[in-house]
């Protein structure tokens, strides 16, 4: 009886066994698959990570608002040129801080020329997409900003608020392009004198990582 039962029994066990062995390739195989459809987030910055920027474009003036009447008028400049160097850090993978200081020019129709050199601090908040190839900072300055117009030199306050779209080319290496909102609040001892500055900045930039 129990030699009978042992001859049944050997095909189905041998059945098994084979059926076990070629399936370990199917299961792996769908366990990859599923890792690929459901990629990690990856952190590439942490706290300490420092970064280096290069940025130059192009100065857009856009008006002078009056803050008595809320009036505003042209600011008689020409399309100008601006540029500046940015050294900042991480706090953490998504927050940065840093210094920038920046120079434009521009000219008036009596091709007098007209400077800003704004320093500031800044804050930012970086987006990140596709597992960091594309970042998107966002962020916002605050500083000092001397001007300078023939003979007239003022020192006043500057807000930069902005954002970026950059590609992430290495861990190194980020290149992108920069919009900034430049308002520069110019105030003097006779109220009816001032005025806000409004302008634009369209940059490309270089971003060394490190």
């Amino acid at each position: 009886m129990n030699r009978k039962l042992l001859t049944v029994s050997s095909p189905f066990v041998l059945f098994m066994l084979i059926f076990t062995f070629f399936s370990m390739p199917a299961f792996a195989q769908e366990e990859g698959e599923e890792e690929i459809a459901k990629p990690r987030k990856i952190d590439y910055h942490s706290m300490g990570d420092q970064v280096f920027g290069i940025n130059a474009g192009f100065f857009i003036p856009l008006f002078f608002q009056n803050p008595n009447d809320g009036s505003i008028a042209s600011t008689n400049l020409s399309l100008g040129g601006n540029g500046s160097l940015y050294y900042g850090a991480y706090l953490n993978n998504n927050f940065q801080v840093g210094m920038e200081i920046g120079a434009m020019f521009s000219s008036s129709p009596n091709d007098n020329n007209f400077y800003m050199i704004p320093i500031t601090l800044r804050a930012t908040y970086e987006l990140q997409f596709l597992n960091n190839l594309i970042s998107v900072p966002l962020y916002i300055g605050y500083g000092v900003n001397m001007t300078s117009y023939q003979d007239n030199f003022n020192v006043e306050m500057i807000f930069k608020p902005g954002f970026g779209v950059f590609w992430n080319q290495s861990a190194s290496w980020s290149f992108g392009v920069n919009t900034t909102y430049w308002w520069v609040p110019q105030l003097y001892s006779d109220p009816d004198d001032n005025r806000f500055g409004n302008f634009l900045d369209v940059s490309l930039s270089a971003v060394y990582h490190f």
